[in-house]
């Protein structure tokens, strides 16, 4: 099963239980980076020094950022859980590395507008 550039199919045989519970910890670490980038966000928002526009602005883009790493983290989440109910697994090769560049591109804006 091919997902959306991600790498070719494999034969799962791995213990399905541990391949779940695998993907949901893998959920639960880019949901948490998700969620304390966004964080980081609203903190440089609310607590950046001589807080104005340029501050608002950076902590937009890094909400963005996180909401953005916390949706492909579900999206990643629930792709993999069929691909292992489906006995394969697809591993990612393009999409990671692209929500990861963009996050980090986001957040090196971030720092920018607040220089």
């Amino acid at each position: 099963m091919k997902h959306l550039g991600d790498g070719d199919a494999r034969p799962n045989t791995g213990s399905l239980a541990r391949d779940h519970l695998a993907n949901e910890r893998t959920y639960l670490a880019w949901h948490r980076t998700g969620i304390s980038v966004a964080a980081l966000g609203v903190a440089v928002a609310k607590f950046a020094p001589h807080r104005g526009a340029h501050a608002v602005a950076a902590g937009l883009i890094l909400l963005a950022a996180g909401l953005l790493v916390s949706a492909y983290g579900t999206f990643r989440y629930r792709a993999i859980g069929k691909q292992i109910d489906a006995g394969l697994f697809a591993p990612a090769n393009f999409h990671a590395i692209v929500i990861a560049t963009i996050a980090t591109t986001l957040g090196l804006i971030a720092v920018l507008v607040l220089v």
